[in-house]
């Protein structure tokens, strides 16, 4: 006898295991030699050196301490010297089941020449805007005004 579809059980989702390492946001260099990861749930940004692709090379340490509570998005810079990434993914509070910490903050980082990174300026948007309520940046966009007749974004 096969039971009524009102009598299945309903599936259960999983309870978010804190160790689950997928990057929730990855750019690539122009010249295909980096890639750079959020991983939100392990505040930690990753940087990988994939020019060869049969050895590829972890340029940060995974047991670093960065300045980062829920990394998400993150973009390279038009220039290839810097990495923008907000600190904002999902917040959902009682109505859901996501509820990724976060500290709200953008980080402007240095790409340096072996395309490691170093942590050296955020903003962080609870304090900047408080006179709004705070902010939750949760993407960017990159404006270049160089030629402000013409302006491009990232």
């Amino acid at each position: 006898m096969t039971p009524s579809p009102s009598s299945k059980t309903p599936p259960t989702t999983p309870p978010l295991d804190q160790s689950f390492l997928t990057p929730s946001s990855t750019d690539i260099s122009q010249d295909g030699r980096f890639i750079y990861l959020t991983l939100t749930t392990a505040n930690h940004i990753a940087a990988l050196d994939i020019s060869d692709l049969n050895n590829v090379k972890r340029l940060d340490n995974p047991d670093e301490d960065q300045p980062t509570i829920g990394p998400h998005y993150i973009k390279i810079s038009p220039d290839q010297k810097h990495l923008l990434v907000t600190d904002y993914f999902v917040q959902t509070g009682a109505i859901g089941i996501i509820n990724t910490p976060a500290d709200f903050k953008a980080l402007y980082i240095d790409i340096l020449d072996d395309g490691s990174l170093s942590f050296n300026r955020s903003i962080d948007f609870s304090r900047e805007f408080t006179n709004r309520g705070g902010g939750k940046p949760h993407s960017s966009v990159i404006f270049d005004l160089t030629d402000p007749e013409n302006p491009l974004y990232y």
